[in-house]
């Protein structure tokens, strides 16, 4: 069984082979990112296949998630080079380099952003830049500290956020692309009000598919506005890489609190990423502040950690995810239940109750929960309440099972294929064949059966001991 807390791993070069894909999986890895930033349709079909194929041949069901890049500013391509505090570069409007110590940047809107004295982030903030001059499609910046400044770079001017539309016309390509492969999710990237969302999910409407939509929490005007934004979106992800760059790096480990506590009140899930193992980039053993951080985010309580580089570009995605898993189960295994219980605040409708109640007469029992699902509205409740109990949801939607893979101690099983469009009653039953079929229930074990009984409305919990 899966740990409660999930694990999401990014595809890239070192880890978009067959085997690999089916090793993370077998460790715990129930998601994969694509990172439209990098690569192209060739390579994000095989990422696509791979995964599918691997879960396939596992009989277990994964999410994939296509994350946009959204309305960023990035250096173009040019010869990297060093700098040294004190030396002056110049950034060019342009898509290419022209002169050597200069920046090409193709973001037009960035030098109508810019002003003298500003401080600008290049990279992850790596080299920090202050600014001297600005023309009409140029600006003199002097060097802050040494570095190494190279090519496709983010570029982030501290305390502004500059004025672009959410989606531009690439972006409405890779969405294209998410909505013809299917994909579980899209990550929207750089959202700043729920209007971002909306105008996302609108234009999804008129696809033949649509993709469930996670907002990134990136910008000042998203943690702003975090709360509107949560409620607008079906999941949040904490982008602690660009948190860093909008506010000082000593609050980030407050502002992840925030976001994943307001994400639980209103039920939505919340995924952390960025440097979760960083140091497992270059070594096959984390550092003890990785350690630490996996373990805090546990106690967070957060639905999911998505690996990036780690797994994306590091040389050992595998053993990534297997320390991953070990650290968040000795995490879980600490948690003292009192504390989950004092966390939960059920809201006032009686579905949420319903789902309250079911999984408080199930943790009393020590027993295991099976739920059928159609339109995904009673698992995410239970969810919410951070489970000390397994919970097992059947479905016979594809999309619905691949959905609920990034949620708190949730395990979906999709029953697509095995007995078609299912009553309730049915669906659990069908449901807990499969299980017991597949050793997730034994016998002794006690479960604990819900469902709508079909034409009344009425629903049912049956206590069984597995025999």
């Amino acid at each position: 069984m899966n740990p409660r807390v999930k694990i999401l791993a990014t595809l890239g070069p070192s880890s978009g082979d067959f085997e690999t894909v089916r090793r993370m999986i077998r460790e715990g890895a129930s998601g994969f990112r694509i990172n439209y930033a990098h690569g192209d349709a060739r390579a994000w079909d095989l990422y696509v296949k791979t995964v599918r194929d691997a879960s396939a041949e596992l009989g277990v069901t994964v999410s994939i998630i296509g994350d946009l890049p959204g309305p960023q500013v990035r250096s173009g391509d040019f010869e990297e080079f060093s700098v040294s505090r004190g030396d002056q570069v110049r950034l060019e409007h342009a898509p290419v380099g022209s002169s050597p110590r200069s920046i090409p940047v193709a973001v037009r809107e960035l030098f109508t952003t810019l002003e003298p004295g500003d401080v600008v982030l290049y990279g992850d903030g790596e080299i920090s830049l202050r600014v001297l001059s600005v023309e009409e499609h140029s600006s003199t910046l002097l060097v802050l500290n040494d570095g190494v400044v190279k090519p496709r770079k983010k570029i982030v001017v501290q305390g502004k956020e500059i004025s672009l539309p959410m989606l531009s016309g690439r972006d409405v390509e890779l969405l294209n692309h998410a909505v013809s492969n299917q994909l579980t999710y899209v990550a929207l990237s750089y959202v700043r009000t729920p209007r971002d969302v909306e105008l996302v999910k609108n234009l999804l409407k008129t696809r033949s598919f649509q993709p469930r939509v996670i907002a990134k929490i990136e910008t000042r005007s998203a943690y702003l506005n975090l709360k509107e934004i949560a409620g607008s979106a079906d999941a949040v992800l904490v982008a602690r890489g660009d948190l860093g760059l909008h506010f000082p790096l000593e609050e980030i480990p407050l502002i992840q609190k925030k976001i994943a506590a307001v994400a639980d009140s209103l039920g939505k899930p919340c995924i952390v990423a960025t440097q979760v193992m960083e140091s497992m980039i270059e070594n096959p053993r984390p550092s003890r502040s990785d350690v630490v951080d996996v373990y805090n985010s546990v106690y967070d309580m957060v639905d999911a950690l998505m690996l990036t580089n780690e797994t994306a570009v590091g040389k050992y995605p595998v053993e990534t995810v297997r320390w991953a898993r070990r650290i968040i189960e000795t995490a879980e295994s600490s948690l003292d239940p009192a504390t989950v219980q004092r966390s939960r605040r059920v809201g006032g409708g009686l579905r949420e109750k319903y789902a309250y109640g079911l999984l408080s007469l199930a943790e009393s029992l020590n027993a295991k929960i099976l739920v059928y699902t159609k339109g995904n509205t009673v698992p995410p409740l239970i969810s919410k309440h951070r489970p000390l109990v397994p919970v097992y949801v059947g479905t016979s939607s594809k999309a619905v099972a691949e959905a609920l893979t990034i949620y708190y101690g949730l395990t979906p099983v999709n029953l697509e294929g095995v007995g078609g469009d299912m009553d309730y009653e049915k669906g659990v039953e069908e449901l807990y064949r499969v299980v017991r079929e597949k050793r997730l229930v034994d016998i002794g074990d006690v479960v604990v059966k819900a469902y709508v009984k079909s034409g009344t409305g009425v629903h049912e919990i049956i206590i069984e001991e597995v025999r």
